[in-house]
């Protein structure tokens, strides 16, 4: 599946299965409130996993932001906020949802991260379940965005899911499509478009590619292969 069709898939994701296209625990006829709650015990877990650097006196970009699940929970531990999300209907909900002052959300190409502010830095990347949907290729790309964007001492928070993909796997991604493709638009709790597909990185090659890049890996953590943690550091 393309890029641009996975992009187009998350732009109308909102309208095919509403919340719970931001996370499947949260029923999709449930309430915002829910959804930010769920936000917040996320990063919470984040948190204790990953030592995360916080403070009003530091700012971050979150990637991959959608309407703001974690976004609102980040505000309530930086002193500025910048969301990022490649569906632009995602970015719009977000920002008529936000009641932070210190937040602010933009569209980006999926491509680069290059806020629209020429001189942006920030203190913390942070990504949550969303950097295992972009190839090698990209991901890189994305990687060298935040060395760029963050400043001496800044992390690169992120979340992945490094299950290896097995032939079990590749089947489900197959038949989700499917099920797409018949108009079934979820199946036994996800939703089954095309955005949902992963890829496998491997702790030796995300060791390599960032190192390459000139971040140091502080930390690789969780409690099993689907939630691992990466903290790297620009030095």
């Amino acid at each position: 599946m393309s890029q641009s069709a996975s992009v187009e898939w998350w732009n109308k994701s909102l309208d095919e299965v509403g919340l719970h296209g931001m996370d499947k625990l949260v029923d999709s006829s449930g309430s915002w409130d829910a959804l930010l709650q769920s936000g917040r015990e996320d990063l919470a877990r984040a948190l204790s996993l990953t030592d995360m650097t916080t403070g009003q006196d530091r700012a971050v970009l979150e990637i991959g932001c959608g309407v703001g699940r974690l976004t609102a929970a980040l505000a309530d531990r930086f002193g500025r906020v910048l969301g990022v999300d490649v569906a632009p209907t995602l970015i719009e909900e977000a920002q008529q949802r936000n009641t932070h002052q210190s937040v602010s959300f933009e569209v980006c190409d999926g491509v680069r991260i290059r806020p629209n502010g020429a001189d942006f830095t920030c203190d913390t990347v942070f990504s949550y379940e969303v950097l295992y949907y972009l190839n090698r290729q990209s991901l890189t790309t994305y990687f060298e965005d935040a060395f760029v964007l963050l400043t001496s001492g800044g992390q690169l928070v992120f979340h992945l899911n490094m299950e290896p993909i097995r032939v079990s796997t590749r089947l489900s991604f197959l038949f989700r499509r499917a099920l797409y493709a018949c108009g079934i638009k979820q199946f036994r709790g996800w939703p089954t478009g095309a955005g949902l597909k992963r890829y496998f990185h491997s702790e030796a090659w995300l060791r390599q590619t960032l190192t390459r890049i000139g971040f140091r890996v502080e930390r690789i953590v969780g409690p099993n292969l689907r939630q691992k943690w990466i903290v790297a550091v620009k030095p």
